[in-house]
């Protein structure tokens, strides 16, 4: 008996599709470096926290009170949303309806959810609230709502940030980490401690390039951190390839995206051995070379890539997948580290969401019934009880299956009934996703990933 692909797959190392991809058509494969070829292990985001709180004690004058602060991994999720005129972090559906809300560690007050945020629709284009969709923010999701705590406890009249200049202050204070490199030093120091080593990646990387595809390195980060993360993950790992490097034919750092979508910035040549890049604009993208900058007009003409010949797999909604997709008519792949966790969560409570499927329709084909006597003029008392038993089952085991995802804020995909902020993103916008790059070892260079079918409410319940 032929055992099926779906039972000997994993189910958290499957690929899921939400446009049909057919990869034999695709010439050209790119890759983000951060989160999406290297995968960091959680030792990252606590080594981010205490840099940022000592940041903001040694550069913008916080109190040392401060790096009491201590970095919970367990509470932020992705696709939360800041409201930095309130102080509050919030989870939004998909029509941008505000769901849960905490203020500080503890969720907001209800009466003072209802009337900062029932019927009100989040726009994009609201200055006072931020998106956060990276696992690279999460750190700073989670001292907020401790700094928001510290600084509510403080007596009135002491001097203290806003909520907006506090969220401010904690970006600008991790962006400048980076600036100044003085993240990534540490972080070199010792790479195997945040960096994960995925045995799989060079095979993965070979097949593709066996299959004839040619790939390409597209990175914001620096020439100097690409070389020793790279080099890491990939010196030595197959016999065919003498270094990194090898793998790819095409190698862009500092890329700069989004931006690097819409500038006009040249591709500059690195030099092998400083790591420090040239000034004249390369004419030429050679094999083996690194190069900084550039744009994306200029790679198209360079290099012939263009429209879907190319799939490009990142981890940044923005940056690498929206961004991607709106500029250009590349296929996009995302990989989300996080929701090996997820999916492993969604089968563990399987029997829960079926049992809240049968629940569901029951009540749907129940109040059916009740329309149907009202048009007779019947008010039936033990129907009307029926559907109110079964509203409160519906709700104690919606609460339990997201108290197994998050405590806090259920699944990252979901919120309650419909499709989170965040899940609504991932389907606009990712043709495939999975949970990690090696994932697509499981299928051939040439398969055809084919999306579910669509169907619109009534065609599911008739």
């Amino acid at each position: 008996m032929t055992t099926s692909f779906e039972a000997r797959v994993p189910y958290e190392r499957r690929i899921f599709c939400n446009r049909n991809l057919r990869l034999d058509r695709v010439r050209f494969i790119g890759f983000d470096m951060d989160y999406t070829l290297a995968l960091y292990h959680e030792a990252m985001e606590h080594l981010q926290a205490e840099s940022v709180l000592a940041r903001l004690v040694e550069t913008f004058g916080y109190p040392k009170a401060v790096l009491e602060a201590k970095y919970e991994p367990g509470f932020a999720i992705r696709g939360l949303a800041v409201d930095m005129e309130h102080g509050n972090i919030f989870k939004m559906d998909r029509h941008r309806f505000v769901g849960r809300v905490w203020h500080g560690t503890k969720p907001l007050d209800r009466d003072l959810r209802r009337d900062t945020y029932t019927n009100r629709k989040i726009s994009p284009a609201d200055p006072s609230i931020l998106m956060v969709d990276s696992l690279f923010s999460l750190p700073e999701i989670s001292l907020y709502g401790q700094l928001v705590d510290y600084f509510d406890s403080l007596p009135e009249g002491t001097d203290k940030p806003t909520y907006e200049r506090l969220w401010k202050d904690l970006r600008q204070a991790m962006d400048s980490l980076h600036r100044d490199g003085t993240l990534k030093a540490d972080l070199m120091e010792n790479i195997p401690k945040y960096i994960m080593k995925d045995d799989a990646l060079a095979e993965t990387l070979h097949r593709f390039r066996s299959a004839n595809k040619k790939l390409f390195l597209m990175t914001n980060s620096e020439p100097i951190y690409t070389e020793a993360v790279m080099s890491f993950l990939l010196d030595g790992a197959h016999a065919a390839y003498g270094n990194w490097r090898d793998y790819f034919d095409i190698i862009i750092t500092s890329s700069q995206k989004p931006s690097f979508f819409s500038s006009d910035d040249p591709f500059l040549e690195v030099d092998d051995e400083t790591l420090e890049p040239g000034t004249e604009p390369a004419t030429a993208l050679k094999r083996g070379t690194i190069y900084l900058g550039g744009n994306v007009a200029e790679l198209h003409r360079l290099t012939g890539m263009e429209g879907d010949d190319v799939l490009y797999v990142g981890d940044h909604i923005y940056g690498d997948i929206l961004r991607s997709k709106r500029s250009t008519s590349w296929r996009t792949a995302m990989v989300i580290q996080d929701m090996e966790k997820e999916l492993g969560q969604l089968h563990d409570m399987s029997a829960e969401i079926d049992q809240l499927n049968v629940l569901e329709e029951t009540r749907f084909q129940l109040e059916l019934e009740r329309a149907a006597q009202a048009l007779d003029g019947v008010r039936d008392k033990d129907l009307l009880q029926q559907i109110s038993g079964l509203n409160r089952q519906l709700s104690e085991l919606e609460a339990r299956i997201a108290h197994a995802f998050n405590p806090a804020w259920g699944p990252s995909f979901r919120d309650r009934g419909e499709l989170s902020a965040f899940g609504s993103q991932v389907e606009g916008y990712a043709c495939v996703y999975t949970g990690r790059v090696t994932n697509f070892r499981f299928y051939s260079p040439f398969w055809y990933f084919r999306s579910p079918r669509d169907r619109m409410a009534h065609e599911i319940r008739r």
